[in-house]
């Protein structure tokens, strides 16, 4: 090889290794942050997208919110390395704990007690009234999400000591927003408390529950699946039109022939309802994944004679 060979092959690697380096340079050295995690302040990480849309009402533009898991089932989801950088990142880890998220608790056991919040650690500080006491979904009763809401400004607070009266008034507007919006919600299902209600799993107690709303959850075996059928006969005997919708079944969605077929066995209306908010526009906020719900259940709802005035 000769001289001049060899003098152009070192120039042109000399090259390619100052624009690896300027790359570096530029970008920090590492992959492009996702927008939410280019603020500054702490860094929040929450599991699922309720929470993470609870938290991004505390934090306002004064901590970042990434949420963990964008479209996979929480109950198996399993962190990939760059979930795990991102949760060895954070000052502070929110998610409900190994009840809801059971796989991702496997790293939590890595993360110290300080930088995580179990939301599920205290179930004292929740109400179930009407609810399943096994339903660990507590997010979709807006009162509860007030207490959530005051959980993470309490940890914010600690985090980050110059901004923590912010947090704690922002929590504080939450709570009261989620009072009035629970008033709503309950006024809005009262008068299907004595339909039928069935859920393809235990998911929505907490969202009927408040409003004196039974749910019968065929998930949780087959008593409940003939407590199903009990209560959709007690209440088709009490119908003129036995093609008259007198319940609805719920499921997860997207909806599926599975549950619309279990719907139509058990003689119920069928809708599928989005608990984790997975079709939610990018930025919805806690109130858009609420009114939401509400708007699809009573897409069903709406369908059944109300009986309420009898």
């Amino acid at each position: 090889m000769s001289r001049q060979l060899m003098s152009e092959i070192v120039l042109r690697l000399l090259s390619v290794l100052m624009i690896v380096v300027t790359s570096l340079v530029a970008t920090g050295g590492c992959a492009p942050r996702e927008p939410d995690e280019a603020a500054a302040g702490p860094k929040v990480v929450a599991s699922i997208g309720p929470l993470a849309m609870i938290a991004r009402e505390v934090a306002g533009d004064q901590a970042s919110v990434h949420q963990l898991i964008r479209n996979g089932d929480p109950h198996h989801f399993a962190p990939k390395v760059s979930d795990r950088m991102g949760i060895e990142a954070a000052q502070l880890v929110v998610w409900m704990g190994p009840a809801m998220e059971s796989v991702l608790a496997r790293q939590m056991a890595l993360v110290p007690d300080e930088r995580q919040l179990v939301l599920l650690a205290d179930e004292t500080a929740y109400e179930y009234a009407g609810a399943d006491a096994a339903d660990p979904h507590l997010w979709l009763r807006p009162r509860n999400a007030a207490v959530m809401a005051a959980m993470i400004a309490t940890r914010l607070a600690t985090a980050d000591p110059e901004h923590a009266e912010d947090y704690r008034q922002r929590a504080r507007d939450f709570s009261r927003a989620m009072a009035n919006l629970q008033k709503v919600q309950d006024r809005a299902l009262w008068a299907y408390k004595d339909a039928p209600i069935v859920t393809t799993h235990q998911a929505y107690s907490h969202f009927f529950g408040a409003a004196g709303v039974a749910v019968e959850s065929l998930g949780a075996g087959s008593g409940h699946q003939h407590g199903a059928r009990t209560l959709v006969q007690k209440r088709r005997a009490l119908d003129e039109d036995p093609s008259a919708v007198v319940g609805c079944l719920f499921g997860e969605a997207p909806a599926n022939d599975r549950d619309r077929q279990t719907a139509t066995n058990l003689n119920l209306g069928y809708q599928a309802l989005d608990p984790l908010g997975i079709t939610m526009a990018e930025g919805a906020s806690y109130r858009d994944l609420m009114e939401k719900l509400l708007a699809d259940a009573r897409l069903c709802l709406a369908r059944i004679p109300d009986r309420s005035a009898q």
